[in-house]
C-alpha cells in the first residue's frame, strides 16, 4: 500500500510537473490512426508471447490446445499482473488455473507458466542489464548513480545465471531459494516444497530434452522484447521526434526497472523514468504523454484480459456448484 501510495505521488508529480494543458494540447495532436497502428504492432507481438507459451505446452503435453484460448488466457494473465503490486507476476497463478481447467494436468500447467515467465523476465533483463551497460559505459549517469545501477546490473546477470543454471542441472531455482533462507524448515513450507520440486524436475526435463525447441523460444523472447524499441521509436516518431537507435534503446530499457517494484503497472516510477532519461539524453518530448498512451493500450488489454477472466470464473463457479448438487 505504502508503495502504491509511493508511486501515486510520483504519477502526480510528473503529471503536474508536465502541465494538464500541456499533456491535453498533446493527446490531441496524436492521431487516433497513429493509435491503431500502435495497438495492431502489439496485437502482433502479443501473438508472439502467445506463441512462446504454445510451443511450451505442446512440448510438455501431447493434447492440442486452441491458439486463440491460449492468447486469451495469456491476457488474462497479463490484466491480473498488471492491476496487482506482485512485480508482473500476479496473474501467473491465473494462467495455471485456466490452462487445468483446459484439462492440462496442474503440475504441467505451472511449469509451463514458470518456463514461460522465466524466459520473459530473463529477455527483459538481458534488455534492461544492456541498457544500463551502454549508460555506464557512455558515462550519462552521476557517480551515485553509476554505482546503484552497476551493483543492479550485477543482481540481474546472477539472477538470470542461476535461474537457469539450478533449472537445467535440476537443483531448483525456487527450492534452493527455500533452502538457503532455512524456510523449508517451517511444516507447512515443507509440504509446499515437495510440490514446488516436482514442477522444478519437469522444468528441468523441460530444458534437457527440447534444447531445439529453448533456442527457438530465446529467440521469440528476443523478439518480444526488441518490439520495446519499436514501440516507443514509433510514438516518438508519431509525436514529431525522430529518436536515433541509441536513445531509443536507453529509453526502452532502464525506465522498465519499474516493474521490477512491486506496485501496480509500476504507475508513476515508469512515467518518472522516461521523464528522467530523456531529460538526461537532452531530448524534448512530452514523456508523460508517451507512456501514458502505452497505458491507454495497456487499459484495452487489461479489460479484454479481465472480461475473459471473469467469464471463465462464472464457468468454474457453475461447474463447481453442479458437481456439489450431483455429489
Amino acid at each position: 500500500m505504502a508503495l502504491l501510495l509511493i508511486g501515486i505521488a510520483f504519477f502526480v508529480g510528473v503529471m503536474v510537473q508536465t502541465g494538464i494543458d500541456e499533456i491535453w494540447n498533446t493527446l490531441r495532436q496524436f492521431k487516433l490512426m497513429h493509435f491503431g497502428v500502435f495497438v495492431f504492432l502489439s496485437l502482433l507481438n502479443f501473438m508472439l508471447y502467445t506463441l512462446r507459451w504454445h510451443i511450451i505446452i505442446k512440448k510438455t503435453y501431447n493434447h492440442k490446445l486452441s491458439f486463440w484460448q491460449l492468447f486469451m488466457h495469456r491476457m488474462s494473465g497479463f490484466a491480473v499482473s498488471y492491476i496487482t503490486p506482485t512485480a508482473q507476476t500476479g496473474g501467473e497463478p491465473l494462467r495455471a488455473m485456466l490452462l487445468h481447467k483446459d484439462g492440462v494436468p496442474s503440475k504441467t500447467a505451472v511449469s509451463s507458466v514458470i518456463i514461460d515467465k522465466g524466459l520473459e523476465f530473463a529477455a527483459l533483463f538481458i534488455f534492461i542489464g544492456a541498457g544500463i551497460a551502454v549508460a555506464l559505459i557512455e558515462g550519462s549517469l552521476s557517480e551515485s548513480m553509476q554505482i546503484v545501477f552497476g551493483v543492479l546490473l550485477a543482481v540481474l546477470v546472477v539472477l538470470v545465471f542461476w535461474f537457469y543454471f539450478s533449472s537445467v542441472k535440476n537443483i531448483g531455482f525456487f527450492s534452493s531459494v527455500l533452502r538457503f533462507f532455512r524456510l523449508n524448515k517451517f511444516r507447512k513450507i515443507k509440504t509446499l516444497e515437495e510440490k514446488i520440486i516436482e514442477v522444478e524436475e519437469e522444468m528441468a526435463n523441460f530444458y534437457k530434452h527440447h534444447a531445439r525447441a529453448f533456442i527457438l523460444l530465446v529467440g521469440i523472447s528476443i523478439v518480444i522484447t526488441s518490439f520495446l524499441l519499436l514501440e516507443h521509436w514509433l510514438i516518438a516518431r508519431f509525436m514529431g521526434v525522430n529518436l536515433t537507435f541509441m536513445q531509443t534503446f536507453l529509453v526502452s530499457t532502464i525506465p522498465y526497472i519499474a516493474f521490477m517494484i512491486p506496485i501496480p503497472g509500476g504507475i508513476g516510477i515508469l512515467e518518472g523514468g522516461h521523464a528522467a532519461m530523456f531529460a538526461a539524453l537532452g531530448i524534448s518530448i512530452n514523456a508523460f504523454v508517451l507512456v501514458f498512451i502505452i497505458r491507454i493500450r495497456d487499459f484495452i488489454f487489461v479489460f479484454i484480459g479481465l472480461v475473459h477472466a471473469s467469464k471463465n470464473a462464472l464457468q468454474m463457479l457453475k461447474k463447481a456448484y453442479t458437481d456439489r448438487n450431483n455429489g
